[in-house]
C-alpha cells in the first residue's frame, strides 16, 4: 500500500513540476439526497456549486469570481446484494454559467459500488465509467469522450453518542479516449465531520482539494474548497410496509 501511495504522490509531483500551476479558493455547497424505493432499487440526487472567492491570473487576466460550475446528477441504483450495487445516471454540468464563455456538458455514467463494514468503519470502493458530451464553443462541436474513475472512501462514528461521524475519500480520474494528451487528468480528495440532524439527515463540513490538468494547454489547476453538505435519505419501502 505504501508503494502505491508513494507512486501516486511522485506522479502528482511530476505533473505539478511540468505544468503551470494556478490556484483557486472558494466554497463548495452540496446537496446529497437519496431514497429507498424497494428492496432492490434506490435513487439519488446530487447537486453542487463551485463558488470562487479568489483565482490566480491566467495570461495576465483574472478569471471572474463567483459561480464557476453548477453540477446536477440523477441516478438509479440496483442492489445485487448487501454490499454490491450497480448504478446508472444522467449528469448535466455548466461551467461559467452566467458568463459569455459558458460551457455545457451532458454526461452519463455506469458504475459498480462495493461497500462493507470494517470494525466500526464503513469502507466504500467505486468504479465508474463516464461518457461525456462536452460542448466546444469555438468549433460548435460536441465530441464524445470518456474516462474511468476509481473512488475509495471511509466513514466511521466519532464519540459515544453516535451523533457525529468522520468521512474521507480519494477519487482518481483517468482519460480513456483516443487522443487524450493527459491520462491521469484529475483527482478529488476530501475529509469532513458530519453531524446528524435527524434520523435520516445530517450536515457535513470539511476541506476538499481538486487538481485538474487542462490537457489543451498543460495548465495544472489547484482548487481549494470548504465543502458544506446537506445529506438526507427517505425510505419509501418502510412507508409501504
Amino acid at each position: 500500500m505504501k508503494k502505491i501511495l508513494l507512486t501516486v504522490f511522485a506522479f502528482c509531483g511530476a505533473v505539478i513540476v511540468h505544468a503551470q500551476s494556478l490556484n483557486h479558493i472558494g466554497v463548495f455547497p452540496t446537496i446529497d439526497h437519496s431514497g429507498t424505493i424497494n428492496n432492490k432499487l434506490d435513487y439519488s440526487f446530487y447537486y453542487f456549486a463551485q463558488l470562487h472567492a479568489y483565482n490566480d491570473e491566467v495570461n495576465n487576466q483574472t478569471e471572474p469570481t463567483g459561480l464557476f460550475v453548477f453540477y446536477s446528477e440523477q441516478a438509479l441504483h440496483y442492489k445485487l446484494n448487501k454490499m454490491l450495487t450497480l448504478s446508472g445516471s444522467y449528469v448535466y454540468e455548466r461551467q461559467y454559467p452566467f458568463e459569455n464563455n459558458y460551457r455545457n456538458e451532458n454526461r452519463f455514467y455506469v458504475q459498480a459500488t462495493y461497500k462493507y463494514p470494517l470494525n466500526k468503519a464503513s469502507i466504500k470502493h467505486r468504479l465508474r465509467f463516464d461518457g461525456r458530451f462536452v460542448q466546444n464553443r469555438l468549433t460548435r462541436e460536441t465530441p464524445f469522450t470518456h474516462r474511468i474513475r476509481y473512488f475509495a472512501g471511509v466513514s466511521l462514528p466519532v464519540g459515544k453518542k453516535d451523533k457525529c461521524y468522520f468521512t474521507a475519500y480519494n477519487e482518481f480520474f483517468f482519460n480513456t479516449y483516443k487522443g487524450a494528451t493527459v491520462k491521469y487528468a484529475e483527482n478529488w480528495a476530501a475529509a469532513a465531520i458530519g453531524i446528524k440532524t435527524g434520523k435520516n439527515s445530517s450536515v457535513e463540513a470539511g476541506p476538499l482539494y481538486i487538481f485538474w490538468v487542462n490537457d489543451n494547454i498543460g495548465t495544472l489547476n489547484n482548487f481549494y474548497y470548504l465543502q458544506l453538505a446537506w445529506v438526507s435519505h427517505i425510505n419509501f419501502n418502510k412507508r409501504q410496509q
